[in-house]
């Protein structure tokens, strides 16, 4: 009865492939569009059941794209926000006055860029969205086609399959004159893709300039083998990756298709779709270059290699992962020649830099803990300090696991069990080393923090890191070991929590202002916001059209005193030892400095929510720039 309510109240077409998922409940979709329909500002149906915590965002587009096939392509663009309805609608008088395709006129108003049209047309078509790179061809589907005639007809092959079929990449599914010129090339055995205009001419100049070269040299062109052409696409995946700063690669098999996606500033960024066929010889070569089993596709396997790009050499991390659609492949980049961030640039405010200098750093004892989840920069923290204290007459020595960055001048140990050089035999042999300062490269149990704590107790500074939410956490985790309150108390003296927000790229920064929605889930008041000039970035190429490039740190540091001391050998309550400190310390909450970063246009209210701990009191916003100036 409730399905039949809803359908007769709404038909909704992202509430019916949340249901066909079954994501989402007949009576939670009626919910939410009364709750729509009721509101005074008029919101996307998307919106709300994100806001009802009724689905995600990538839950809301993995249903759309699996079940958008029926649905035209406004209706998709506007269901997942990323249209409004009266864009829409300009659209379709565009299209009806003047003959202007739809999303030509969505591209033209400015509403949407091309790749995220040719992705949603994609998904309505169901076909691949691949970006071509010339690099990634494969030679021989290119034999005996001129680049004149894919010039004129706007669309390129790119790979053979088995069978041979070819996928071949067009601009305009639609378009009759492309699609004969296909069909007169290849007889009816060929594949469709979706590919960006740009994209496709520029792999043609590049194969029309390679064509040219060879002639020039009195050769002719190349056709290169199928496994010539899979080395070579591998290698522009590693390289692209590289270029885009990216700290993984991500080559995952789908029912219908390969899609390829980076993890760039800590967030999975959609590059393209490949041709499903090419998922073996991909994960082949992937497996030659690891050195892993060939032959073994029903067992998980991990490996690493080297890969050099000019001068630099990446050490990549492979894991191999099997699912119902194939081998999922995931490989972690680690440059090692990356070069350690100075305290000036590790983001903090220049009040909270001074403090962490002149209390922390230059301490001449106790135990320093740097906090927060995997991927936060606690390490790229750890070893700025390190690099600070890196004087002539300091003796600095490591148990690491492993050592990430080599430093001159100081004593470093990897952790190597398998030979016996175990975590604790090394913590034994370390005082015997006669340190000024000791780092632990993660403190990871009971018998870890008990020995930062002695080491702490005999003299020595000790630095380590610690995965906890924040700095209260990270005081509560040690009294959770069982470390008695009073070591605790005598042999802390700070705790450093931390996150990394997503920056704003500089190069299509615009005006933003925020919702009162985002405004009062940071805590703050909406008449104090409304006099900033609030920044976002709309989208460009240089940032892969996320509207970020590059990662600012947001910190929270407390600097242990008396009133905190005695809150922790009370043992008293989390909340009560951050509320002391929050009123005895100056300590500022993550949240409240990732709120001073985007009021100075480092990065947006979005990234403070989504990557912040949630604090129950916000100072007043003007009190806030005073303590973070």
């Amino acid at each position: 009865m409730a399905k039949i309510a809803v359908e007769k109240q709404s038909r909704s077409l992202i509430g019916e492939a949340l249901i066909k998922e079954g994501l989402l409940t007949p009576e939670q979709l009626e919910r939410a569009l009364r709750i729509q329909k009721h509101l005074e500002q008029q919101r996307q149906l998307g919106e709300v059941l994100i806001e009802l915590g009724y689905a995600t965002k990538q839950s809301i587009r993995d249903a759309i794209n699996k079940h958008g096939a029926g649905m035209r392509i406004g209706d998709m663009l506007v269901e997942q926000g990323l249209i409004t309805q009266d864009q829409l609608t300009q659209a379709l008088h565009m299209h009806k006055d003047n003959g202007v395709k739809v999303g030509a006129a969505l591209i033209e108003l400015g509403a949407i860029n091309e790749r995220t049209l040719l992705q949603n047309l994609a998904s309505q078509a169901r076909v691949p969205y691949i970006e071509p790179v010339f690099a990634m061809i494969e030679a021989p589907v290119l034999a005996g086609i001129s680049p004149e005639y894919l010039d004129k007809n706007l669309f390129v092959p790119f790979s053979k399959s088995e069978d041979g079929r070819v996928t071949v990449i067009v601009n305009d599914p639609k378009d009759e004159d492309t699609l004969h010129a296909v069909q007169d090339l290849f007889k009816g055995r060929f594949d469709i893709a979706v590919g960006p205009k740009d994209a496709i001419r520029q792999t043609i100049e590049d194969y029309r300039r390679f064509r040219t070269e060879r002639a020039g040299d009195g050769r002719k062109p190349a056709v290169t083998t199928q496994e010539d052409s899979i080395i070579q696409l591998v290698e522009h995946i590693i390289s692209s990756a590289v270029d885009d700063r990216a700290s993984d690669i991500h080559i995952e098999p789908m029912s219908d298709k390969i899609r390829l996606r980076f993890r760039i500033d800590g967030v999975l960024v959609y590059k393209t779709d490949l041709p499903r066929d090419l998922l073996p010889r991909i994960n082949s070569r992937i497996k030659v270059m690891a050195e892993c089993n060939i032959t073994e596709h029903q067992r998980h396997q991990g490996g690493r290699f080297f890969f050099k790009i000019g001068q630099r050499e990446y050490d990549l991390r492979l894991s191999i992962y099997v699912t119902v659609h194939g081998e999922s492949i995931v490989m972690r980049i680690l440059n090692k020649q990356s070069g350690i961030v100075g305290l000036e640039a590790l983001g903090m405010s220049p009040s909270m830099r001074e403090r962490f200098r002149a209390d922390v750093l230059d301490a001449p004892t106790g135990v320093v803990l740097i906090t927060g989840p995997t991927g936060s920069g606690k390490t790229t923290t750890l070893y700025s300090s390190l690099e600070y204290s890196n004087t002539i007459d300091t003796k600095i020595i490591t148990a690491e696991d492993p050592v990430e960055y080599m430093i001159d001048g100081i004593i470093q140990c990897s952790i190597f069990d398998k030979i016996g050089r175990s975590f604790e035999s090394t913590l034994r042999e370390i005082v015997r080393q006669d340190p000024d300062i000791i780092v632990l490269g993660e403190i990871r149990d009971k018998v870890t923090a008990e020995t930062a704590i002695q080491a702490a107790l005999t003299g020595h500074k000790v630095y380590s890191t610690f995965h906890t939410e924040d700095t209260i956490g990270g005081l509560l985790r040690l009294i959770d070991m069982q470390i008695e309150t009073f070591l605790i108390s005598s042999t802390v003296i700070s705790v450093i929590a931390q996150r990394l927000l997503r920056r704003i790229c500089s190069l299509c920064t615009a005006p933003y202002t925020p919702t009162q929605q985002e405004i009062e889930r940071v805590g703050l008041n909406v008449e104090d916001v409304r006099e900033l000039e609030l920044k976002k970035g709309r989208g460009c190429k240089t940032c892969n059209y996320t509207g970020y490039f590059g990662r600012i740190a947001v910190y929270e540091l407390l600097i242990l005193n008396e009133d905190v001391k005695e809150a922790i050998l009370a043992k008293r309550p989390a909340h009560v030892i951050r509320r002391i400190s929050t009123e005895t310390t100056g300590l500022v909450s993550m949240r409240e400095d990732g709120i001073a970063k985007v009021v100075r246009g480092f990065t947006t209210f979005e990234e403070v929510l989504s990557q912040t701990p949630r604090t129950f009191e916000t100072r007043p916003l003007r009190q806030i720039l005073q303590m973070t100036q």
